[in-house]
């Protein structure tokens, strides 16, 4: 049964202004949303008279009209006999040629919520703005983050802007009693996404039939309510939602939640051949349209895409056409995807497209989009970067990812293939990564995950290009390269060229001596935590320069140095480790 509403237009004046209202009277609208259930009805005081009695959870007054001046809004039981008994009381200035907007939000009782009534009390959110009113084909949309225990979120339309693989964020970073400014969407069924604040993640996803609902030329206000952990808060039967208040009050719309209808998509540029050393992308669903969205264009070898908004659950076609390409009547090769909102993908480009000049050939390593469904777009762990790594050197044997001393982040990795346990979280810090075959060290290189500022983020790290060019049309060399979520060009990791002399022992696991060669400054990465002698000689054996340090990482100037051969020894008392490099 619908819950009785009245307004008692009388008692607005009870205590204010004297006289007429005017035509540039104030506005105002009044909406219940404290989903507390000890003010699941409330009485509404202006300076001691009742100005709305009987008000439920998730009703709204009509737009009303008040004389200008200061009132004490005071909100109470139904049963209260005077304003004095209010649970709250707040000063509101109503201005001439001002609507306003107040929203009831928070927790009243002082116990049994989480945030408690401490954290979230009881208060009236307000915004204000002029009176005027929108075009037919416009409705403006004014929204309300009321839900007390929902994070920060971005509200985003899907598949609606400019671009619409691009995320189009109708509300960034909504904060508990936050309203974002008018909206002015064109009059349409609409899909609404309640995201987290990096817009990467759905809570939510609903539907706003701006249309069918007749809103044309209205205003109205889109509340978040209720809570997301309803056992956390009393077991409350009001979970959260989107709901409209329109102008003319009343009942609360609630907006129906739909089956998520976009993922997100990172693809990365990593094929070798010349013949691909740029390329243009093109996408084409049913969400989309008919005709090919140019999604990439003139994208380049060892370049990644950011993450994009992508269709779920029907037909998703990629294609590769060569760079200034106009239509994907010239496309290279077409890739087709059903994919399911509860994933997020990344699609990396690998493998040959010449017939010849290459070993492996396109026949045995032909040009493919090697997809992971299971791919993320920040660190679990704010303090960590989350490091996958996939091998996509198309003649480069089984390896093993390794960080010294022993910490193994990939093995057995094979061509075309990630590492199989997927995300290594690693505290942020400044790293060596060797390449092995077998127990064998082929190659060295410097992540320096904390001098790239890489804290909280997600990135792949691919093994690119070939190892014997001669034999790949002169192609780019082997390395070592990371993807940040945000695209852009691949960041090289620096290659460490280091001949270790002697046997090695426990102490050089625990070192790294970069760049070599050198030109001004080496820097030795120190794992041991231990104090260290570092000397620096010549040829000769003549002692050149001498420091002590523990450390992590022991920068040393050698500016003044000839270009030559140099003998760098770290001695810690009980163990010592030489390293040549050269200037």
């Amino acid at each position: 049964m619908k819950k009785r509403l009245s307004f008692i237009s009388s008692a607005i004046l009870v205590g204010a202004i004297a006289g007429n209202i005017k035509a540039q009277a104030p506005t105002f609208q009044i909406i219940h949303n404290c989903a507390d259930a000890a003010a699941a009805n409330v009485k509404i005081w202006a300076n001691g008279g009742v100005l709305v009695n009987n008000l439920a959870f998730r009703f709204a007054t009509a737009t009303g009209t008040v004389a200008a001046g200061t009132y004490t809004i005071g909100v109470s039981a139904p049963s209260a006999t005077t304003q004095a008994a209010s649970l709250a009381q707040f000063t509101v200035n109503f201005a001439t040629g001002v609507d306003y907007k107040i929203v009831a939000n928070g927790i009243v009782s002082p116990t049994g919520y989480n945030p408690s009534s401490m954290m979230a009390p009881f208060t009236l959110s307000t915004f204000t703005s002029n009176a005027a009113a929108p075009s037919s084909s416009i409705t403006q949309v004014l929204v309300n983050h009321g839900s007390t225990d929902a994070p920060v979120v971005d509200v985003v339309a899907p598949f609606t802007g400019t671009n619409p693989v691009f995320p189009n964020i109708l509300v960034n970073n909504a904060a508990y009693t936050n309203f974002a400014g008018w909206l002015n969407l064109t009059t349409a069924n609409y899909k609404l996404q309640v995201r987290d604040q990096f817009s990467e993640n759905v809570v939510q996803e609903y539907s706003a039939p701006l249309t069918t609902l007749g809103l044309g030329g209205q205003r109205i206000s889109v509340i978040a309510s209720g809570f997301l952990n309803t056992t956390n808060n009393s077991n409350s039967p009001n979970s959260f939602g989107l709901w409209v208040a329109t102008a003319t009050g009343g009942s609360l719309i609630p907006l129906p939640t739909t089956t998520t209808t976009s993922t997100r998509l990172q693809a990365i540029h990593n094929c070798a051949d010349a013949a691909a050393t740029s390329v243009d992308v093109w996408f084409r669903s049913a969400t989309t349209g008919t005709a090919a969205v140019l999604l990439l264009d003139n994208f380049a070898f060892r370049t990644a895409s950011p993450f994009i908004d992508v269709p779920t659950a029907q037909v998703v076609t990629l294609s590769i056409a060569p760079p200034t390409s106009t239509s994907v009547a010239s496309a290279l090769a077409n890739f087709t995807y059903n994919l399911a909102p509860s994933s997020k993908y990344q699609l990396i480009a690998s493998g040959i497209l010449s017939p010849l000049g290459y070993s492996p050939s396109s026949t045995a390593a032909p040009f493919s989009l090697i997809a992971n469904a299971n791919v993320r777009e920040r660190a679990l762990v704010n303090s960590n970067t989350d490091v996958l790594i996939f091998h996509g050197a198309t003649d480069a044997p089984a390896v093993n990812i390794v960080s010294p001393p022993s910490t193994t982040l990939a093995s057995a990795l094979t061509y075309s293939t990630y590492n199989s346990i997927g995300y290594n979280a690693l505290p942020t810090a400044n790293y060596t990564i060797n390449v092995n075959s077998g127990s064998v060290t082929v190659a060295s290189y410097q992540a320096p995950l904390a001098a790239l500022s890489l804290t909280g983020q997600a990135i792949t790290v691919l093994a690119s290009g070939f190892l014997t060019p001669a034999s790949n049309s002169n192609g780019p060399a082997f390395g070592l390269f990371a993807a940040a979520a945000t695209g852009g060009s691949l960041i090289p990791l620096p290659s460490i060229v280091i001949t270790a002399i002697g046997n090695k022992t426990e102490l050089q696991n625990k070192l790294s001596v970069y760049p070599n060669p050198f030109s001004e400054r080496v820097t030795i990465s120190n794992q041991s935590e231990l104090n260290l002698t570092i000397e620096v000689s010549d040829i000769t054996g003549k002692l050149i320069k001498s420091v002590q340090s523990n450390e992590s990482s022991i920068s040393m100037d050698l500016n003044e140095l000839t270009t030559g051969v140099y003998f760098i020894t770290v001695n810690n008392g009980a163990d010592k480790a030489t390293f040549k490099v050269v200037k």
